[in-house]
């Protein structure tokens, strides 16, 4: 092991050896989040490198400190955009599969589209007996309860509640369809509304961004059709 560092120019040169495998390493990563930490990481050590060899060499310092400074500012940026949609969300951006496995679609976006899902809505607190949508007509806006509680109603008949959690007007927003129900917040009301045509317009320019929210609608479409299967279980044939 001696003879071979002292072929690649001895100890001092072992910092940008660690420095450049890390660098290697960090460009057959796919998760966004440890690509940045292993290049930061690699970047500082190529500035020991540079500050153990002496010498005018204050320009690759320099430069590895931007970098640097780039990739730490991408990383805080990703970082907040995770944690508000794992508060938001509950840590699952949005829930479990049918199996009850949960499926984090956040996993599947790079920081930059997170922060654009981030973007593209829009936090609200809503009074008790705020409409959310109206039976009958267009829904424009649709949304994720992150607080509170909300009550469905058909006819005026109440049919459902929706929990934290939970998507409204996630169908008009697959379909385009108008509201099948009305749903007004039963107590304070904490949502992010998302614009459905500023949204599908994303969608259509992101392929990627478009397939973490369909994936994230159908769980949640999922989970309610169980739900409602778990409330009103059909009926077994009598036996002849």
């Amino acid at each position: 092991m001696f003879d071979i560092l002292e072929t690649f120019g001895g100890w001092y040169d072992l910092p940008a050896h660690i420095g450049y495998v890390l660098f290697a390493i960090s460009l057959f990563l796919t998760n966004i989040f440890w690509l940045r930490i292993l290049l930061i990481v690699s970047l500082a050590f190529q500035i020991i490198y540079f500050a153990m060899a002496g010498g005018s060499l204050y320009t690759g310092i320099v430069w590895n400190i931007v970098f640097i400074l780039i990739n730490a500012y991408r990383l805080v940026a990703l970082v907040q955009a995770r944690r508000v949609l794992t508060k938001a969300t509950r840590g699952q951006l949005l829930g479990a599969g049918a199996d009850g496995v949960v499926i984090d679609a956040a996993n599947s976006l790079d920081d930059t589209q997170l922060e654009e899902l981030i973007r593209l809505g829009e936090v609200y607190d809503l009074a008790p007996g705020a409409p959310l949508t109206t039976e009958g007509e267009r829904v424009d806006w649709f949304y994720f309860v992150t607080a509170g509680h909300a009550v469905v109603t058909v006819d005026h008949a109440e049919v459902a509640r929706i929990h934290p959690g939970e998507f409204v007007g996630e169908v008009s927003f697959l379909t385009g369809i108008v509201a099948s129900a009305t749903v007004k917040a039963s107590d304070r009301l904490s949502v992010i509304a998302f614009d459905r045509e500023k949204l599908s317009r994303a969608c259509a320019e992101d392929s990627k961004l478009s397939a973490a929210v369909h994936q994230v609608i159908g769980n949640a479409l999922a989970q309610k059709l169980v739900a409602a299967n778990h409330r009103h279980p059909v009926a077994e044939p009598m036996p002849s």
